[in-house]
């Protein structure tokens, strides 16, 4: 029977850069996945690696934009009937949690972990030998109406009390940054610590590359086996069972199918997409 100090489940960006800090705190640790590292939803993400964040997503507020989702022609979220009722409580919390005062809350709350994003992909990435998929270019954030410009101004205020760079633009300047734009737009904010990459599968992997370099094993394995036993965490592997001191649960919207039968419930649900495949 294997025994290592920490088991991480999830070979995502979280889950592999989790292993990889622990690896370099000389920990002996095993990173299991039922695929190989950033084959889930690190594969087919947007790569944005987002310095400027300010406000989470927030349940619509505008009427107008909450019937673009009822009648499901929204771009940022998504949803089957069958599901409203088991997240319709997740739901409540979401729009609670969206409050003004709440926000404020959060972002204050959140920032000092968005603001070391950058830094800390730039050290990993530097460690990985994979600094050619970082693209620190910025981001640009285009508004089609002045009205969908102005709901701006609180986050704004935030980004200049935190220090956070930004460009306004009109229409004219955005074009001057992004000729191949269509012109359907009004204004635009340039954030500049906004980077990004160009393959997130590959910057995953590199990091998992690294992790194996420092000792840490990659396995495959079915997290929801996760269960104590004589005093560890234990985990069926496909090499065989697998005892650790400690576990991470790195598994995104998966994530309450292995917490909620040990007892844990945490308001996740995916936003968008089709409904989860359960690990």
């Amino acid at each position: 029977m294997a025994r290592i100090d920490a088991v991480v489940l999830g070979a995502g960006i979280v889950g592999t850069s989790v292993a990889l800090h622990l690896a370099k705190r000389s920990l002996s640790v095993a990173l299991v996945d039922r695929r190989a590292p950033g084959e889930e939803t690190s594969y087919g993400n947007a790569g944005v690696i987002e310095g400027n964040t300010i406000f989470p997503p927030v349940f619509p507020s505008d009427p107008s934009a909450l019937l673009r989702v009822v009648l499901k022609r929204a771009t940022e979220a998504d949803y089957h009937l069958a599901d409203l009722p088991r997240i319709a409580p997740w739901l409540l919390k979401f729009r609670a949690a969206s409050a003004p005062a709440r926000l404020i809350e959060t972002v204050h709350a959140m920032r000092p972990m968005f603001a070391r994003a950058l830094a800390e992909h730039e050290a990993l990435l530097a460690e990985a030998g994979a600094t050619g998929y970082l693209r620190k270019r910025g981001w640009l954030k285009l508004y089609r109406s002045e009205r969908g410009f102005a709901a701006l101004k609180s986050e704004l205020a935030l980004a200049d009390e935190f220090g956070i760079p930004y460009r306004l633009l009109t229409a004219e300047a955005a074009l001057d940054l992004e000729p191949n734009l269509v012109p359907v737009f009004r204004r635009g904010v340039h954030w500049p610590r906004a980077a990004s990459v160009t393959n997130p599968l590959a910057m995953t992997k590199a990091y998992a590359a690294r992790f194996a370099q420092l000792g840490g094993i990659v396995m495959r394995g079915n997290a929801r086996s996760l269960r104590r036993s004589d005093g560890y965490w234990r985990i069926d592997a496909a090499e065989g069972p697998l005892d650790a001191r400690q576990a991470v649960v790195a598994l995104g919207p998966f994530a309450p199918d292995l917490l909620e039968p040990l007892g844990i419930k945490l308001p996740l649900t995916s936003i968008t997409g089709p409904p989860a495949t359960r690990r």
